[in-house]
C-alpha cells in the first residue's frame, strides 16, 4: 500500500472516530429523543433496504449511521427489504409511515422520466425491484404530505417520481472538470458546493460555500416542478433541492450523516427531519420555521 493510499485511510479513520463521537453526544445535546422516549409509539420512517451478495447469499441492509440517527433522535426506523413479494404488502408500510427516507443503491432505470439516448448508453448496474419500490412510496409521501429525505440516489429517485429527469453520467454529459465519484478516496474525497441564499440549507448550515462528499454518476439534470435548488457542484450540477410547498420534502446527492464533525449543518438537516415528523399538521408559519431549521428561539440544534 502506497504512503498516499495509507494517509487517505489514516484520514479516514479519525474521520469516522469523530463523526462516532458527534452520535455519541447526540442523546443529551438533542432534546427530541428525551421527549420521544416517553412515547408509547414512536413516529415510523420507512427506509428501503439495498441488497448486497455475501457469501453466495443475498443481504439487504441499511447504513448503521442512518439507522442510529433514527433511534436517536426518536424514531421508529422499519425497513422495507428488496425482496419478491414485497410489492404486495407495500401499503401496510405505508399505513403509518410518519416519515420517509431513501438512499443509497444502483442507477435508476431511464424508464421512469423523459430520458435521452446518453441516460442508455452510461447506465449501470440497476435494480428494478427496488426501483419500482421506491417510486411508488415516493409518490405516495409526496402526495400524503408525508415528510421526505432523498439521500444520494434517494434524491434522485425523490426528483424523478415528482416528474423530474437525471444525466446519465454527469461528468461525461457535461463535460465537466469536476469527479462526483473518487474510488481512491472514496469516503474522504470533497469538492465544492455553493448554497443558495434563503434556502433552507443556508439556514441549518449558515454558510454559502461548502465542502461535501460525492459517490454518484448519474445525477439531475431537470428539477421537478415546484422543486427548487438550494446548492450547485462548481460545474453547475443541482446538489440540494426541496419543496417549498411541503413541510419537508429534501434532497440531498451529498451524505451528511458520513460528514457529521465537519459541520453543525450535516446534523441540523436530521433533526429538521424529524422536527418535521414530530410536528404532524400544522400551519403554514410553523412548517416554514420547521423546514428551515430550528424555530427562533430554540435550544434543540
Amino acid at each position: 500500500m502506497g504512503d498516499v493510499a495509507i494517509e487517505t485511510l489514516e484520514r479516514e479513520k479519525k474521520t469516522a472516530v469523530q463523526d462516532r463521537h458527534v452520535l455519541g453526544s447526540l442523546r443529551q445535546s438533542h432534546g427530541l429523543l428525551l421527549k420521544a422516549v416517553g412515547r408509547k409509539h414512536w413516529p415510523r420512517v420507512v427506509v428501503m433496504t439495498r441488497r448486497t451478495i455475501r457469501k453466495d447469499k443475498y443481504v439487504d441492509y441499511v447504513g448503521e449511521y442512518h439507522l442510529e440517527l433514527l433511534i436517536k433522535l426518536g424514531l421508529l426506523p422499519v425497513m422495507v427489504p428488496v425482496v419478491e413479494g414485497t410489492e404486495v404488502c407495500l401499503e401496510q408500510y405505508m399505513e403509518k409511515m410518519a416519515g420517509l427516507l431513501l438512499v443509497e443503491g444502483e442507477d435508476i432505470e431511464p424508464r421512469y422520466f423523459k430520458a435521452k439516448p446518453t441516460n442508455y448508453r452510461y447506465l449501470q448496474k440497476t435494480h428494478r425491484l427496488k426501483d419500482q419500490i421506491e417510486i411508488r412510496l415516493m409518490k405516495y409521501a409526496l402526495k400524503g404530505g408525508i415528510p421526505v429525505l432523498g439521500i444520494c440516489r434517494g434524491s434522485q429517485v425523490l426528483n424523478v417520481a415528482g416528474g423530474g429527469s437525471l444525466y446519465g453520467d454527469v461528468q461525461k454529459e457535461k463535460k465537466s472538470h469536476r469527479p462526483h465519484l473518487d474510488p481512491d478516496r472514496y469516503d474522504s474525497y470533497r469538492h465544492p458546493v455553493t448554497v443558495v441564499r434563503g434556502t433552507p440549507l443556508e439556514s441549518w448550515y449558515g454558510l454559502r460555500d461548502l465542502l461535501v462528499n460525492s459517490y454518484h454518476h448519474q445525477g439531475v439534470r431537470n428539477l421537478a416542478p415546484g422543486f427548487r435548488a438550494m446548492a450547485y457542484a462548481d460545474d453547475g450540477l443541482v446538489e440540494a433541492f426541496y419543496d417549498p410547498r411541503s413541510v419537508f420534502t429534501v434532497g440531498l446527492q451529498f451524505h451528511p450523516e458520513r460528514m457529521l464533525s465537519e459541520y453543525k449543518g450535516n446534523l441540523r438537516v436530521w433533526q429538521a427531519f424529524a422536527k418535521a415528523i414530530f410536528s404532524g399538521s400544522v400551519d403554514n408559519k410553523t412548517q416554514t420555521e420547521f423546514l428551515r431549521g430550528c424555530p427562533k428561539g430554540s435550544r434543540q440544534c
